[in-house]
């Protein structure tokens, strides 16, 4: 579909990436964000530290669209991801959701969800209930 995939982008600074400097974008996506494992998911500071991640993702990313872009956030809807407040944090950066679909794995070709931290790194994590909100600017 001619989209670019880059891996080892740290989202709260990516517009300073060496293949971002510059550019616009029609679609930011961001499938699961995790801030790593410190801790048991249902902790109140586990969970700030996620929030903290994807706030600075909104920020960055809410400057690097083109006037219609969107950016996707696929989320677990579930307890206690739901308590991350993923909608909230987008309006902290005047982004409105446009959507909330169901996630397609089908959508993303050999896309495979994985832990990204510890020794269990390269496992597979169960999806579950969840999905993809999908914001523009205000």
């Amino acid at each position: 579909m001619g989209a670019t995939v880059l891996h080892g982008v740290d989202v709260k600074d990516m517009n300073l990436h060496a293949n971002l400097q510059l550019r616009l974008l029609d679609r930011i996506v961001f499938n699961f964000p995790h801030a790593g494992f410190n801790g048991r998911e249902d902790k109140v500071d586990v969970i700030k530290s996620h929030q903290e991640l994807v706030r600075s993702f909104f920020a960055t990313a809410r400057r690097m669209l083109w006037r219609h872009g969107e950016i996707h956030v696929t989320h677990k809807t579930k307890h206690p991801y739901s308590t991350w407040g993923i909608e909230q944090l987008a309006s902290e950066s005047s982004l409105a959701m446009v959507e909330q679909a169901a996630f397609q794995i089908q959508d993303y070709p050999g896309y495979n969800q994985k832990r990204g931290s510890s020794w269990r790194c390269d496992q597979d994590f169960a999806i579950g209930d969840c999905s993809t909100f999908k914001f523009c600017v205000e």
